[in-house]
């Protein structure tokens, strides 16, 4: 069984890992900020310590020399966790006063200006300032280079206490992000929501369309909800309808045969029985026929709503399906002709459904025949007029007066013993391909049947 996923929780999940993926993003922007912003400050301390002592370093008759200020220690010593390392030295390497074990980088070269720079001393993350001065005078000129390095205890800890309070209320704002998410998302799908409630609740019998104004995205699936109703409606309506026709019509048709049956098996006279029975047969016959043409017209229908039109070539189609229909009235006195107007290589293509054409077909034969008399003639033409391609049927039977030709259309009119389907039939077919249907006096001194179909692409060569 499939697992059913929520809609609402993928997108809460979505939204909730692209916050993720931006604070994750942001935090790793404002952890390096913090640390840029802890070693500035600190930085300022260490320069402001190494300014003042160098301030109080000069020249002496023994060379150079230093008093370091209590302001400088008072500085550097603001960090009360933090260790404090410093060295006075000389350009030559000299130590004026210090630790001689502080390292320096090998490319150091001194000068006026504060050089920065982190290592590992004495166990610890140290951060040292390197910065000389120039000294001139009483025979000695050369630089003298302060040297003072800090732990980073404080100063990580104020980069940590800066990330945390930064990442507190990002995580703050991304709660009440995702509740605002979670708020829309239920706005979103409210006329989801409302379109399952009205399907939950509605009645077995209720095919009335979903009355709701959904938003542009949910339109296309209201109006395919609302399409699928109104097939659902359709295709339950016609299962009705025949098993309505089906009831009454072959009820009727089997009552006349017990009857004339019944008549046949208690009349004395032979010849009469004998009546009787061929009676019988012929009702037989026209049951048989009720019951075909009652499950060629619902075949009809249903393949209007579930099979596809095919694009084909009328006169192929004609040809093929003629060579099926013609063996069943081979045993009736009938002449046959088959003309097309087109020249042999020339096709003109339109949409088809080759069962139903030949259900048509059948019909319109079958009509000809039952109603004419014998010999019989029925002559099928297929002609090409621009955007349009006509099938027609002519016979020489006894035609429909022209007030009659709408009726004759609807299911079960008749003008004689007919079961009043075949035109009918004929009709459906012409609706599930959308073409006209046209009756009229056939040349022939019959009727004549005519089918419009529309050409979808052109004529090709």
């Amino acid at each position: 069984m499939a697992v059913q996923h929520s809609l609402r929780q993928r997108l809460l999940v979505s939204m909730a890992a692209g916050f993720a993926i931006i604070l994750v993003s942001i935090a790793i922007g404002i952890w390096s900020y913090a640390r840029d912003a802890a070693n500035h400050s600190y930085d300022r301390l260490l320069s402001g310590a190494a300014f003042a002592i160098l301030e109080r370093t000069l020249v002496t008759p023994n060379g150079p020399g230093v008093e370091i200020p209590y302001s400088a220690l008072e500085m550097i010593g603001l960090a009360e966790s933090d260790r404090v390392f410093y060295r006075i030295f000389a350009a030559d390497g000299t130590t004026l006063t210090g630790s001689e074990s502080l390292p320096v980088p090998d490319q150091y070269r001194p000068t006026d200006q504060p050089v920065f720079f982190d290592t590992r001393y004495s166990g610890e993350d140290v951060r040292f300032l390197l910065q000389g001065r120039f000294l001139a005078g009483a025979g000695y000129g050369d630089w003298v280079v302060v040297q003072i390095g800090q732990t980073r205890i404080a100063r990580d800890a104020f980069a940590r206490e800066m990330m945390i309070n930064a990442i507190a209320l990002l995580l703050f704002v991304t709660v009440i992000g995702l509740g605002f998410v979670w708020f829309g998302i239920n706005r979103a799908l409210s006329p989801l929501i409302g379109i399952e409630r009205q399907l939950r609740h509605r009645e077995p019998t209720d095919f009335s369309q979903i009355l709701i104004t959904p938003p542009r995205e949910v339109a296309s699936l209201t109006r395919s909800i609302n399409g699928l109703i109104l097939r659902h409606k359709k295709s339950l309506d016609n299962a009705q309808a025949f098993i309505a026709d089906v009831a009454h019509q072959t009820r009727t048709s089997l009552g006349a045969l017990h009857g004339l049956l019944e008549s046949a098996s208690r009349q004395p006279d032979a010849e009469q029985r004998q009546v009787r029975i061929a009676q019988a047969e012929e009702q037989a016959e026209r049951t048989i026929r009720l019951t075909n043409q009652l499950l060629s017209h619902a075949m009809i229908i249903h393949r209007a709503d579930n099979t596809p039109l095919e694009r084909k070539v009328l006169i192929d189609v004609i040809r093929a399906v003629f060579g099926d229909i013609i063996r069943d009235y081979l045993k009736y006195d009938t002449d046959f002709s088959i003309e097309s107007d087109g020249e042999p290589d020339t096709h003109t293509y339109v949409m088809l459904d080759e069962i139903g054409i030949r259900e048509a077909l059948r019909n319109l034969i079958d009509n000809a025949i039952k109603h004419g008399a014998a010999p019989h003639k029925i002559d099928i033409v297929v002609r090409s007029s621009g955007s349009h391609c006509h099938l027609i049927v002519d016979d020489n039977g006894p035609g429909i007066e022209g007030a009659k030709h709408a009726s004759v259309l609807q299911r079960f009119s008749s003008l004689s013993t007919g079961t009043g389907l075949g035109l009918a039939i004929v009709k459906a077919v012409a609706d599930r391909h959308g073409a006209d249907l046209n009756l009229a006096q056939s040349p022939n001194g019959g009727l004549r049947v005519e089918m419009v179909f529309p050409v979808v692409g052109g004529a090709e060569e």
